[in-house]
């Protein structure tokens, strides 16, 4: 995605809090007062990718530089309920990992929320593990840390 996707993240990106609220930090309600500027930066601080299926949006997944000195990070994964099981969430993985190894990163980390176990197995599938490191994501919530190498 550019810059010039912001609309087309924005509707994405607010789809997915509606969705799946149980899977990310934020929330709709704080992200649908964004204006467009922020928007597009968003856009532009990471690298956004979108799966599309017979020209619907299926789902997104968004990467950039991580928290360990040459590490990439997934920073936010979803997939449209009605494409779930489909290998659209596969293709979205292999995306982002093609794209860190490309940009000569060695690692990817990932924070998976505790009450999302079908992610946590789609990430474990393609070679992630937890780190043992977790955090709240909301009071009295986890979420859980994971990487691989690349």
């Amino acid at each position: 995605m550019t810059v010039e996707d912001w609309q087309l993240y924005r509707r994405v990106r607010l789809a997915a809090l509606q969705e799946a609220p149980y899977a990310f930090g934020s929330n709709y309600e704080h992200e649908a007062t964004f204006e467009e500027a922020t928007w597009r930066r968003r856009v532009a601080d990471r690298t956004r990718f979108v799966a599309e299926v017979d020209g619907v949006v299926a789902g997104t997944v968004s990467g950039g530089e991580g928290e360990v000195n040459g590490a990439a990070a997934m920073t936010a994964m979803w997939v449209d309920p009605r494409y779930r099981r489909q290998g659209v969430g596969e293709v979205l993985v292999k995306t982002l990992l093609e794209w860190a190894k490309a940009k000569g990163y060695g690692q990817m980390f990932l924070w998976v929320t505790a009450v999302n176990p079908r992610a946590e197995h789609l990430y474990a599938q393609h070679g992630f593990t937890r780190t043992g490191a977790s955090q709240e994501v909301r009071p009295g919530e986890l979420e859980y840390e994971m990487s691989r190498h690349l």
